[in-house]
């Protein structure tokens, strides 16, 4: 376990947010730049953005025009990544050595876009190939249908990478206003972790193209239409799977709404964790095999838990999670015992995570843009009290916010 973690934070006059938790003696660096744009993000005040414009500049800001950003980093020994979600991008790399020229390196990732007629056209392709393969995978065919049934007719629906047809419409131009509007030192934030120089690397930002920008970003949410009532197709699998998906309608954001994360996987892990009786039940009715888990998502303007697994009666899968999935069931089990060791389980995978640098940068990256500062999140956890956790539950655990959707085997 490391030793008690220290940020060093600092909000610069053009208004990107820097923090580095400098770790003495590690080897490792690991930095990351965040932009507050993802997949969802794709209703502006002028109108609609095609579905996959965000994974798509994530792409294309590796290239530049006489070099590839990946292969730059790995002159200077670091591996690079990106990945955008349903509300955010990130780009990072991880290295041993030259962290300075690695961070000068990502931020001209970020800042500096060429984008020209020839390269997008050719990436159209390429993300495309990565679409169809998608469509044969049932763990992602399942996951873009629960969601539909979530929210439908919603761009979370979408698969972040877009569509064959959205694709299409993708072009330099929306590509350049999309960046220009979203990858904006206000809307960004950039984390350092490891043995860095705060001073050292707040001076290599500040010369860097970072420049502020006058008008106001202007994020426009979605409504959402009513939850859907399940449905189901036949696909080329040996084995039924099945999704169940829970709504949480709040308008919270920032603090309020990560609490419900923490407040919502507590519930989950009470009623159906590897150690609860419900799980050891449908486990024994072969209802369930290894491939069940739950994820309970929590992002601004939305959140929802999807729990799904492979089955070999979807119907009987259905029933038991809408039977026990209940504040009541709730109540008879979680006892204040119950209750201490699972919120001693969430402090401790938090303590955990923070053994590592690319887990500590995540999360504080993450965390800013909801106005949490994640070397308090221990607070927060403790702050939890078994009566929020069952007032939560009986607010959202009904029938009307649920839903769900079954892949059944293709008949020879």
């Amino acid at each position: 376990m490391t030793e008690k973690l220290e940020k060093q934070t600092k909000k610069l006059d053009n208004g990107l947010q820097i923090s580095v938790v400098p770790m003495a003696g590690f080897n490792q660096v690991y930095g990351l730049a965040m932009t507050n744009f993802g997949s969802v993000d794709t209703k502006t005040k002028n109108g609609l953005l095609p579905s996959g414009i965000a994974h798509f500049i994530e792409h294309k800001l590796f290239a530049k025009p006489e070099y590839d950003v990946s292969e730059k980093f790995a002159k200077y020994g670091a591996n690079s990544n990106a990945y955008t979600s349903y509300t955010k991008t990130a780009y990072l790399f991880q290295t041993l050595d030259n962290p300075y020229d690695n961070l000068k390196i990502l931020l001209d990732l970020v800042q500096n876009p060429y984008f020209t007629d020839k390269n997008v056209a050719s990436e159209r392709g390429i993300i495309d190939q990565e679409i169809q393969m998608y469509l044969d995978m049932p763990e992602w065919v399942l996951e873009q249908r629960i969601l539909g049934q979530l929210y439908p007719n919603d761009p979370i629906a979408e698969d972040i990478a877009g569509s064959s047809a959205s694709l299409q419409q993708i072009n330099r131009n929306n590509l350049l206003e999309t960046y220009h509007q979203n990858y904006r030192p206000d809307n960004m934030d950039l984390v350092l972790v490891g043995d860095v120089d705060f001073e050292k690397v707040e001076n290599i930002v500040e010369e860097s193209d970072f420049r502020p920008i006058e008008t106001p970003i202007e994020k426009v949410f979605n409504e959402f239409a009513p939850i859907g009532q399940g449905g189901q197709e036949n696909m080329d699998i040996s084995q039924a799977r099945s999704a169940y998906g829970i709504r949480i309608d709040t308008k919270m954001t920032g603090y309020g709404l990560v609490k419900k994360q923490f407040e919502l996987n507590m519930i989950m892990e009470t009623l159906i964790g590897e150690s609860s009786k419900n799980y050891q039940e449908m486990s024994k009715l072969n209802i369930i095999d290894d491939s069940f888990s739950y994820n309970v998502v929590a992002e601004n303007n939305y959140c929802f838990i999807i729990i799904s697994g492979s089955t070999n009666n979807p119907e009987q899968f259905q029933e038991y999670l809408r039977s026990h999935l209940s504040y009541e069931s709730l109540k008879k089990v979680l006892s204040d015992t119950k209750f201490e060791r699972i919120k001693r389980d969430a402090i401790g995978s938090y303590l955990f995570a923070q053994n590592s640098p690319e887990a500590i940068a995540n999360q504080m990256a993450e965390l800013y843009f909801y106005d949490v500062d994640y070397l308090q999140l221990i607070h927060m956890i403790d702050s939890i009290k078994k009566d929020d956790v069952l007032e939560i539950s009986a607010k959202f655990l009904k029938d009307n916010n649920c839903t769900y959707y079954n892949l059944l085997p293709s008949r020879k």
